[in-house]
Parts: C-alpha cells; structure tokens; sequence
C-alpha cells in the first residue's frame, strides 16, 4: 500500500482526458466570436462608406460640379515609334518603350517634333541603369524625366508623356 505522501502516488489524481477537448472547444468557441465581431464590423464600416459616397455624390450633383479633364480641348496625342536600345548599366539588358505624347494644342510639325522627343528618349534610356527604373518609384521618375525632356524639347509644347508598354530582358 502506497504512503499517503508518496509523490509518484496517482491513484489520486484528477483525469486529464477531457482537458483537451475542453480547451479545443474553447479555442473554437472564441474564433467564432472573433469571426462574428469582425464580419459585424466590416458589414458597419462599408454601410458607412456606402453612405459617405452617396452623401458625397448627392452633393455634388446638387452643385452641378462638371467632371474636369486633365487636359484642355485642344489637347491630341500622338504615338511615338517603338524605342529599343540596351541600358547603361548592366549593358547587356534591353529595354522596349512604347510612349505616346499629349501635345496642349494641334502643331503642324507635330510628327517632326515626335520623332525628335523619340530621339531624345532614345539617348536618355542609354544612360539610364537598371537600378534607376526598378519598382514603383523608379517607374514614375522615368515618366517624370521623360515628361520634362519632352516639354523642354518641344517649348512647352508638350503637356504629358503616356508610357503604354515598358519591357526590361
């Protein structure tokens, strides 16, 4: 017979079983509340927004707020050529531009000066690394740069420049 004080005595002890399953239960039980409380919440929130933008629209409407172009009426574009040529840095990667250009108003040497802004993309994309064009950033300060040396060549004549196709191999 075991002593009373015994430690390795288990005759005694609570059955650990159903702890498991209690504690499984437990955990579904608040991944379900969790689960309601977030669905309750976005169900909220896009009411909310749903209400803003309706507000928002309803308002304007009552203003009479006409849709602004970036553009004035004059505005054209014009395509210019494909523009293939390889980067300055790592040299033996190639890149394919295909680029329109928004004149702010109808010229009549308008291909002429397309075809020298392609020239000058041309020779801009020969300096340019690949480190210079990754990502988002680098993307938008490619259109930026573009869109000034196409403004600066054109006096201003020029407004914007629309990259359609960018291919880097």
């Amino acid at each position: 017979m075991a002593d009373a004080s015994d430690p390795n005595d288990i005759s005694d002890a609570p059955k650990q079983g159903g702890s498991i399953f209690k504690w499984i239960g437990a955990m579904v039980l608040l991944t379900a509340i969790a689960a309601a409380t977030g669905a309750g919440l976005a169900i909220q929130l896009a009411a909310t927004i749903e209400a803003s933008i309706k507000h928002r629209q309803e308002a304007e409407a009552a203003q009479g707020f006409p849709v602004a172009s970036r553009y004035a009426s004059t505005a054209f574009l014009k395509e210019l050529p494909p523009i293939i040529t390889n980067l300055a840095s790592p040299t033996d990667i190639w890149i394919r531009l295909e680029a329109s250009v928004v004149f702010n108003e109808e010229a009549d040497d308008s291909d002429i000066l397309a075809g020298q802004i392609a020239e000058d993309i041309l020779a801009y994309l020969r300096t340019v690394s690949l480190a210079q064009i990754e990502g988002g950033s680098g993307l938008q300060h490619l259109t930026e740069d573009l869109g000034d040396r196409a403004a600066i060549r054109s006096q201003g004549l020029v407004r914007d420049v629309i990259l359609q196709t960018l291919v880097v191999q």
